[in-house]
């Protein structure tokens, strides 16, 4: 069990990003794990959707309900999320949305480490570690905490593309495809936590700071857009 005090790299973070809603279903996931402060590895797929994909939400991501043809339902991938969490934290940009996509198909995972507080096993997918808070807090003067904007501000564009064109599908190497925004967060993260004081930060802090402000605030202010 790793102790509360463990600075924030030596414990795998699996950034995670969802493209999909309640009605659908996860139809796209991508999982960037960072250990070390560098991307170790990473996966992504599509899913089949519960229900047809709206139009509005093919725009937005860019997957049609023919894109999807013979693809596996997220209900089949429980052994690799619980195996997930069971060996480290999840974090993603807007974590609520992760989350609560996350708990439409499964309440909670079996016993996993809770790696922060009093540590021991609990049965959740938290305590989750957010990008966008996290800029909010330790980074205000940037102003806007939009994953692409953060990318651009903090100058991970190269560094993104990099990443993407050695890991992403073709056709899925922008904003909106699940393991590009998941690459994203994750470069992110690590320059967030290359600021000043922040080096050493441990994984208790990153999750008290992601939880800071209550959740309804990203989506007044307009944060579930990129």
């Amino acid at each position: 069990m790793a102790p509360v005090s463990l600075p924030w790299h030596q414990v795998p973070i699996h950034v995670v990003d969802f493209e999909g809603g309640p009605r659908t279903g996860v139809v796209e996931f991508g999982v960037a794990t960072l250990l070390g402060g560098e991307v170790v590895s990473v996966a992504t797929a599509l899913h089949a959707p519960r229900a047809a994909i709206p139009a509005l939400d093919t725009q937005c991501h860019g997957l049609a309900d023919r894109d999807l043809a013979g693809a596996t339902p997220f209900e089949a991938e429980w052994e690799r999320w619980v195996s997930l969490r069971r060996t480290g934290l999840l974090a993603a940009h807007n974590a609520t949305v992760e989350h609560d996509l996350l708990r439409g198909t499964w309440a909670r995972p079996s016993a996993v480490p809770a790696f922060v507080g009093e540590g021991g096993a609990v049965a959740e997918w938290g305590p989750w570690i957010d990008t966008c808070r996290l800029a909010r807090a330790w980074a205000p003067s940037l102003g806007d905490f939009r994953l692409g904007q953060l990318v651009a501000d903090l100058r991970l564009g190269s560094r993104l593309e990099a990443l993407a064109a050695q890991h992403c599908p073709p056709k899925r190497r922008r904003f909106h495809c699940a393991l590009y925004d998941a690459l994203a967060a994750a470069l992110v993260l690590r320059a967030l936590c290359a600021l000043e004081g922040r080096s050493q930060a441990t994984l208790a802090q990153l999750v008290r700071d992601s939880v800071s402000a209550p959740a309804a605030n990203d989506l007044m202010q307009g944060e579930l857009g990129l």
